[in-house]
C-alpha cells in the first residue's frame, strides 16, 4: 500500500510538469472544438487514459510475472528495470536524451497525426475517451518509468494497481487544465520545479530497484547455500543403526 501511495504522489508531481507539457497541447485541442467546456469530456479523456495505462500495467504484469519464476531473472528484471527507471529519471531531469528523442519522432509522424485528428474532430464523450485511450500508447519516458516498476512487481495484479495508481495521480493536473484552460500550473518555474521533485524521486525507486535485485540474487544464493548446510547438518546428525 505505501508503494502505491508513493508512486500516486510522484505521479502527481510530475504530472504537473511533465504531462501538462506533452499533453496539455492535446487537451487544449479538443477542448477548443467542444460546444460546452463539461466536466464530463475532461472526465472520459482521464478515464480513457488511465484505461490504457491499467491494460499496459496488466500486460507488463504478465510479462514480469514468468521472470520470477527464476531468482536469476527475476533479480534481473529488478536491476534492468530500475536502471531503466534511472535513465528515465535522468531524462526527465533534463540531463540526458533517453526517451526524448524517442517521444518527439513518434508524435511527429503522419499516422500519429492523423489519427488524433480524427478524434479530435469527435464532439463526444466516447469520442474523448477513445482520444484519452490512444494518449495513453504514446511513447512517454514518464510512463515507461513506472511500466518498468510495474513489470518488476512480477505480478499482474500489482502491474495493474501500480498503473492505476499512477494514472490517478496524473488526473488533477491535466482535469484542472482542461476546466480551467490556462492556470497556475502552465507557470514554467513551477511545471519544472515539480517535474524535477518527479524525476529526483523516480531516480531513487530505480536505485532502489537494482539494490533490491542484487539482494534478492544474493539472498537467494544464501538461502540456498544455508538450505543445503542445513541438509548436511542432519545427515551429519542423524544416529546411526547397527542391523
Amino acid at each position: 500500500m505505501n508503494e502505491l501511495i508513493s508512486v500516486f504522489i510522484i505521479a502527481l508531481l510530475g504530472s504537473a510538469g511533465h504531462c501538462i507539457g506533452m499533453c496539455g497541447g492535446i487537451v487544449l485541442a479538443y477542448s477548443s472544438k467542444l460546444e460546452s467546456n463539461k466536466i464530463i469530456y475532461h472526465l472520459s479523456y482521464n478515464l480513457g487514459r488511465v484505461s490504457m495505462y491499467v491494460a499496459l500495467g496488466i500486460v507488463v504484469g504478465f510479462i514480469g510475472s514468468m521472470f520470477s519464476l527464476n531468482i536469476f531473472f527475476k533479480s534481473s528484471l529488478f536491476v534492468l528495470a530500475g536502471i531503466c527507471m534511472i535513465l528515465a529519471g535522468l531524462s526527465l531531469f533534463g540531463k540526458i536524451s533517453f526517451f526524448k528523442k524517442l517521444e518527439y519522432n513518434i508524435q511527429n509522424t503522419r499516422w500519429y497525426k492523423s489519427i488524433f485528428q480524427k478524434y479530435l474532430q469527435i464532439q463526444s464523450v466516447s469520442g474523448i475517451f477513445i482520444l484519452g485511450m490512444l494518449n495513453g500508447l504514446l511513447p512517454c519516458g514518464f510512463v515507461y518509468a513506472f511500466l518498468f516498476k510495474a513489470a518488476s512487481s512480477g505480478s499482474i495484479l500489482s502491474g495493474a494497481l501500480i498503473m492505476l495508481s499512477f494514472g490517478l495521480g496524473t488526473i488533477f493536473a491535466l482535469f484542472l487544465f482542461g476546466v480551467i484552460s490556462r492556470s497556475i500550473l502552465d507557470k514554467n518555474e513551477i511545471r519544472k520545479l515539480f517535474l524535477n521533485l518527479a524525476s529526483i524521486a523516480i531516480i531513487i525507486f530505480g536505485v532502489l530497484m537494482v539494490y533490491r535485485g542484487i539482494m534478492i540474487f544474493g539472498g537467494g544464493n544464501v538461502s540456498h547455500g544455508n538450505h543445503g548446510m542445513h541438509i548436511m547438518d542432519a545427515n551429519a546428525t542423524k544416529p546411526m543403526h547397527m542391523h
